[in-house]
């Protein structure tokens, strides 16, 4: 590796990061697409950098980063509020959202079982950097970007456990020693049990060992380095551990940002620690979007040749089953028992977040905010190059992040604008429902 030249390679990526987020708030739009459609110019350009978007860069370097950030800032008195609609988002939804997933891609494309699990675990995981951003600029309802934060801050962890699980049967099945039926599902469970709660504990300890430690200490530099340490250490360690990373980290971001925080920290330690991850989580993005873009020029052979009407078959397809399959999850959260109440809300139809309504204009933006993006590229890179198919693997992910990001995302602002518009029937009937908060703050901060 020449080192110069990635240096070189970095600081041109980080200047045209500044650049893009500039653009991107005079135009009111999250920077996260318009670094995407940065990247793409730059690959129509042939400008490729020497740095690549390969499977150890993202889990090692950029994604504890992103993760920890991400935990590190959640609200656990929110998630607590909305456990139940997150756990099943996460949970069991997720589940059965990889079920429909795997189904629809055998059916249609046709994959075979192991591999159709596979490609489900893979666009299961769901990226809000952009959405987020959007909601801060809306000033959406506090509740709703709890919901799908809380979402995908845990469904990183199952998903990434589900995906090791079924990378296990495709590699087996590769070598002659297929898993089915009882078997296949007590290998999974076991396997899933070991990977995510191994990780959660590691986490877990790490991060009260790590908190305690600070007690003694106040000096911003040396704490701000602990939480780099804790970030990036938990993560190494459980992969080691051959237990998920992914939750590993997560878990010890939430008790760093919310026992860590609280007991260890002072109030000028925790904004310097805010301020570092804020800027880190920035220089982990705009180099993943960034690449997103770029990364996709060595892929546009596979749209052209023999193979082209084949690839758009697969990459269409893999579109229209995530949105089918994110439909039918957020759908099930309006007829299921457990998120109703007795009463005149279960006449009206309306789902329940733990003691508060979820109105139908929050089920649809739940359901059009499921982007795709870091995660999942880093998953289906992973993928080692002697399995089967892995080409239609790695072009299918691309085109469901690239059209969650450039359709999804910035049709966003747009649909925000009309299904929370306060001057919809919807929106009142949300008024009446939760009466003390609101869904936007004024109609200025919509057109702002």
């Amino acid at each position: 590796m020449n080192i110069p030249l990635l240096i070189r390679d970095l600081v041109i990526l980080l200047f045209v990061a500044l650049l893009v987020i500039a653009i991107a708030r005079k135009l009111a739009i999250p920077y996260t697409l318009g670094l995407v459609i940065a990247g793409l110019g730059l690959g129509l350009l042939r400008w490729l950098p020497e740095v690549q978007l390969t499977p150890d860069f993202i889990l090692f370097v950029l994604l504890p980063a992103l993760l920890f950030e991400g935990a590190w800032h959640s609200n656990l008195q929110q998630l607590r509020n909305n456990w139940r609609v997150i756990f099943f988002l996460a949970g069991p939804g997720l589940l059965f959202s990889v079920a429909i997933i795997a189904l629809l891609l055998h059916l249609l494309e046709p994959l075979d079982w192991p591999t159709a699990f596979l490609l489900a675990a893979i666009l299961s995981p769901t990226d809000p950097v952009a959405v987020l951003g959007m909601f801060r600029q809306l000033h959406v309802n506090e509740r709703l970007s709890s919901i799908i934060e809380g979402e995908s801050l845990f469904n990183d962890g199952v998903a990434g456990s589900l995906y090791q699980s079924f990378l296990l049967f495709l590699v087996l099945s590769n070598h002659a020693h297929p898993v089915s039926g009882w078997h296949a599902i007590g290998i999974g469970v076991w396997h899933f049990i070991i990977d995510a709660g191994g990780g959660a504990a590691i986490g877990a300890v790490i991060a009260f060992l790590i908190s305690l430690s600070l007690r003694r200490v106040n000096d911003s530099l040396i704490e701000v380095t602990a939480t780099l340490v804790t970030a990036y250490g938990t993560f190494w360690i459980a992969q080691t551990c051959q237990t998920s990373g992914i939750t590993a980290v997560i878990v010890a971001g939430l008790l760093m940002g919310n026992y860590g925080r609280n007991t260890s920290m002072s109030q000028k330690t925790s904004e310097d620690v805010d301020t570092f991850w804020n800027v880190a989580a920035f220089i982990a993005n705009a180099i993943i979007f960034l690449l997103i873009g770029v990364e996709f020029q060595p892929l546009s052979h596979l749209f052209t040749g023999n193979e082209r009407v084949q690839t758009w078959i697969v990459s269409l397809f893999a579109i229209a089953v995530i949105l089918i399959a994110r439909l039918f999850l957020v759908s099930t959260l309006t007829v299921h028992k457990w998120f109703r109440r007795p009463g005149w809300m279960q006449e009206q139809n309306i789902s329940l977040l733990g003691s508060q309504a979820l109105p139908y204009s929050w089920q649809f933006v739940v359901f059009w905010s499921g982007l795709h993006g870091a995660l999942s590229l880093a998953l289906v890179l992973a993928i080692p190059t002697v399995i089967p198919m892995r080409s239609t693997l790695l072009v299918s992910t691309y085109a469901v992040v690239l059209f969650t990001l450039l359709v999804q995302g910035f049709s966003l602002r747009w649909v925000l604008q009309r299904v929370l518009s306060p001057t919809s029937k919807e929106h009142l009937r949300d008024l009446q429902c939760m009466p003390e908060q609101r869904i936007i703050e004024t109609s200025e901060g919509i057109d702002s």
